[in-house]
């Protein structure tokens, strides 16, 4: 294998993974399912006096 083909391997492959990794962050991010669990880390943080809007 040359350089040039690797580079060109790497850049190809590296960007398909990388895009691929960012669609599951997402979708495991905006997931309706999980949104109880984000919320209650989301206040977790906080005292409770401070938590009601």
């Amino acid at each position: 294998m040359t350089h040039d083909l690797l580079v060109y391997l790497s850049k190809t492959v590296g960007l398909i993974w990388l895009m691929g990794f960012f669609v599951v962050v997402i979708i495991r991010a905006y997931s309706p399912a999980r949104r109880t669990t984000y919320e209650a880390a989301a206040r977790s943080i906080l005292p409770d006096g401070e938590d009601a809007q």
